[in-house]
């Protein structure tokens, strides 16, 4: 038997698109096509080609060929027979969503004497019918990575750089441009498009990174899209277990005096000796067990007395304490999917529930970590998706969901506790720098978000070539939002401060129709979606005019073409085009910041506000990339891709002084951006124990603002408007990722060192990157440097997971240990403008100037040590 990639020939067609349709679900299966014959090449007619253990099959016709849609993604056996010809049985023939596997097979001459034939199936290196980039994660490789959520494995693929905050920025767009999708549902805080509802690496089947001109199927992202695929309970009850310590190794930031002695600021003004102290997470958190770490439950299998019902869930409880000087988090996470199928229908519960509290760190309330808020967050997510199998070439989906999100950021969780407390509001001065025990943080946010979605999509596999997919889909956002700033306590006991405060419930509507053509000497994806946002909100009709009318905003609607082209170039090597308009609404905090503001005789009295924009456009990016891809050998294979991105109508700032009453900023459609680069990827399967991708990216992101608040901060802080572009906060010209992985099991190993490598499993992450930029300074009362014009130093991490198997079948019994920033380097994350170094300054100061510069949050974390035990069965 050979199995070979390839594509089917018949005359190409050019579809017009029409549609009215979908947005937010993503494709959720994949398609297995391709090819019997016998061994002379000759076509083998109503040949049966079945994927065990489900219903799903297809027969060959008078040219021999087949296809199977609707096919769920992982690892199937796939039976091939024919009358006449010997039975096949190939293992391990991987399928993921959205895309073709080719399964081509030749069949020998039925005799007496000969067993059915099983083969193994090798997946190709790359895929040479994709259109545009996409990466794929197995769950298996990532559950031996040193990482604990599925989203961590974006950080490292190509054209991805993150910034000092650790977000992640695709093809130099900004942040908050990347959909997640999970189990075809998408996920984000519709407010300020933070990215939500966690998968740990327990729970992922499979994850895939569109990080160019992806299908007319995604929208509301101008950069990327992550899509996340959970895992599904299978046949056999299976359980497993796991906890991971929290680090082993003590962080050099959390004691006394740590640069040197006596380089503590804020003292004791009798014994001289330094006020900090380290906090501990048992007197910070209320934890379930008084032990610090990560634990880590699954179970999966068939639901008792229901039949064809299967079962997932994986819960985690992760607390620790972080490596600065202050802060820590606890989270808890149940993650779960329950699945019914009959003969025509599938039933899907796919579900997620987190709730988490957590302070991160912020250097000037060191001495005072108790008086600084904190951030306590909660999600909800839960979808239900029938799919109806029609034919073997048509089937549709049918879905309900809802996400529901809080994320308050306050010191206490309840306000009780804020009249019982000693509060009063903080008082910064730049000669102290450090807050004292008179000082507390007065930020207090309450926000929750609902999204209900519904939607309904088709796909039609028409003939050998054409499969067409569509859809629509509604939204409906609630949000609600009380943020107050300056907070006081009032005589009674309320909150008094600047209020902002509103309740809006925005309405969302798109849809797509999409023709992926498959020809022996062409691919094409050609699509069109529509979007459609109405915000039913009021505004000012002139934004940079408080005195104009407010009356109700106008919905926005846009079209996005979407085309793609793959063409063969050899048996081994496709030349791939894509080019794509991309539109993204605004998160909705910037059109309803200081609502109230819109009254101009509460703005006159305000002295510096930014103010939203219910009016904002969609932004826009079109993209384009050349690229081309093949396999160098049956496990490795390789990628060469060129992009460019034109964005406009990026959301900014502009401070608008009209007349003598009114000073503030209003949020506008005004920033832009281009990008230009390349990415080249290297990559290895899995075969002789170890796999290998590798990637590089060069890309340079230039524009007039990196974030929506530039412009105001910019004016805050006297700077003048920028005029040029310049390079962006996040962008970083070189990066490079290696992800190495060496899997042996109890039965295959290497016999070297006896059984010594027996069931060891090793993931190893390497990742180098330019520095990111900074502005020098150059002096007071000298010409201004140009923005961005410097960079810091290079950045280098290398992070290890190594585990052993002691215990195998039926209970199996693993130790492993995780090392993180193995070297120890300090790469910088944020730099004093002087000097271009973190921790040095050209200032001659006292102890306070000293102690300030030493900033440990403006490196990245040191090394750290994790022990942990799995158990399986």
């Amino acid at each position: 038997m050979r199995i070979r990639t390839r594509l089917t020939r018949k005359p190409l067609l050019i579809a017009i698109l029409l549609l009215l349709g979908m947005e937010a679900w993503g494709a959720q299966s994949g398609k297995i096509a391709g090819r019997v014959r016998a061994e002379d090449g000759t076509p083998i007619v109503g040949a049966n080609v079945v994927i065990e253990g489900t219903r799903l099959g297809a027969a060959t016709d008078l040219d021999g060929r087949y296809f199977i849609i609707a096919v769920p993604p992982g690892n199937h056996k796939v039976q091939v027979s024919a009358l006449g010809y010997r039975p096949e049985h190939i293992e391990g023939v991987g399928v993921a969503s959205d895309r073709t596997t080719t399964l081509d097979v030749d069949l020998g001459v039925e005799t007496v004497d000969l067993e059915p034939v099983t083969v193994t199936y090798r997946r190709p290196p790359v895929d040479l019918k994709e259109t545009s980039q996409r990466i794929s994660v197995d769950g298996a490789v990532a559950r031996q990575m040193p990482v604990n959520r599925a989203e961590e494995m974006v950080l490292f693929q190509a054209g991805v750089a993150v910034d000092a905050d650790g977000t992640p920025h695709i093809r130099g767009g900004r942040a908050g441009e990347l959909g997640y999708f999970i189990d075809g549902m998408r996920i984000e805080d519709p407010l300020f498009g933070e990215q939500a509802a966690e998968v740990g690496r327990e729970g992922l089947q499979e994850m895939q990174l569109l990080s160019g001109t992806f299908s007319a199927e995604y929208g509301e992202a101008m950069s990327g899209v992550v899509n996340i695929l959970t895992r599904e309970g299978q046949e056999n009850y299976d359980w497993s277990f796991e906890y991971q310590s929290p680090r082993i190794n003590s962080s050099p930031y959390r004691m006394a005096d740590w640069v040197r002695n006596g380089s503590d600021a804020v003292r004791d003004t009798t014994t001289n000796q330094s006020l900090y102290s380290p906090t501990d997470l048992n007197d910070t958190q209320d934890l379930w067990l008084p032990i610090p770490g990560r634990f880590s439950l699954t179970l999966s299998g068939p639901v008792p007395m229901l039949p064809r019902t299967t079962f997932f869930l994986n819960g985690v409880s992760d607390a620790e304490e972080s490596y600065l000087p202050f802060g820590d988090f606890w989270t808890r996470r149940l993650t779960g999917k329950v699945t019914h199928s009959t003969d025509n229908d599938k039933f899907a519960l796919s579900f997620g529930l987190r709730s988490g509290n957590r302070q991160t760190y912020n250097h000037t309330w060191k001495y005072v970590p108790d008086q600084y808020h904190r951030h306590f967050e909660g999600e909800t997510r839960a979808s239900l998706t029938w799919t109806r199998t029609i034919s073997n070439a048509f089937f549709y989906e049918v879905t309900a969901g809802s996400f529901s999100r809080h994320h308050d950021v306050k010191i206490f969780d309840d306000w009780a506790d804020y009249v019982a407390s000693d509060y009063s509001p903080e008082d910064f001065t730049f000669a102290n720098y450090f807050y004292d025990q008179e000082d507390w943080s007065d930020t207090w946010r309450e926000s929750r978000t609902r999204t209900w979605s519904g939607s309904g999509k088709f796909t039609w596999q028409a003939n050998q070539v054409h499969q067409f997919r569509g859809g629509v889909e509604g939204q409906m956002q609630n949000i609600d939002l009380e943020d107050i700033r300056d907070l006081r306590i009032g005589s009674n006991g309320e909150r008094l401060g600047l209020v902002d405060s509103y309740t809006q419930e925005p309405l969302e509507a798109s849809a797509f129709l999409q023709d992926k053509i498959e020809l022996d000497y062409l691919v094409v994806n050609a699509g069109l979606r529509l979007d459609h946002v109405n915000p039913r909100a009021s505004g000012w009709t002139n934004p940079e005019n408080p005195t104009s009318p407010i009356e109700d905003v106008e919905p926005s609607t846009q079209v996005s073409p979407r085309l793609g082209l793959a063409h063969p170039v050899s048996e081994t090597m496709t030349l791939h085009f894509a080019y794509g308009h991309f539109f993204q609404f605004p998160d909705y905090v910037n059109l309803f910041l200081n609502s109230s503001d819109l009254n101009p005789d509460t703005l006159a009295n305000r002295q510096f506000d930014a103010v939203g924009n219910p009016g904002l456009k969609p932004q826009k990016t079109v993209a384009y990339e050349v690229g081309l891809k093949g396999a160098l050998s049956d496990v490795w294979g390789f990628t060469a891709t060129a992009f460019y991105k034109d964005i406009t109508d990026l959301v900014g700032t502009r401070q608008v002084r009209y007349g003598t009453a009114y000073n503030y900023a209003a949020f506008v459609n005004l920033d832009y951006a281009s990008v230009i680069g390349f990415e080249i990827g290297l990559t290895k399967t899995l075969s002789d124990f170890w796999s290998l991708q590798t990637n590089y990216t060069y890309s340079v992101a230039k524009g007039n603002s990196s974030e929506p608040t530039t412009g105001f901060n910019d004016a805050y802080e006297g700077i003048p408007e920028a005029r040029q572009e310049y390079y962006m906060d996040f962008d970083r010209r070189h990066v490079a990722n290696a992800m190495l992985t060496w899997m042996s099991t109890r039965d295959r190993y290497p016999r070297l060192l006896g059984t010594a490598l027996q069931g060891v499993t090793c993931g190893l992450i390497i990742n180098v990157a330019s520095g990111l930029p900074y502005t020098p300074y150059t002096g007071a009362g000298e010409q201004l440097a140009q923005r961005n014009s410097e960079r810091m130093e290079p950045t280098v991490r290398f992070d290890l997971r190594l585990a052993k198997a002691v215990l195998f079948e039926p209970v199996g019994v693993s130790f492993y240990a995780r090392v993180e920033n193995i070297f120890d380097r300090r790469n910088p994350l944020r730099v004093d403008s002087r000097t271009g170094e973190p921790w040095e300054t050209t200032l001659i100061g006292n102890a306070i100037t000293y102690d300030q510069i030493h900033d440990p949050s403006r490196v990245d974390a040191p090394r750290q040590i994790l022990l942990g035990v799995q158990v399986n069965y």
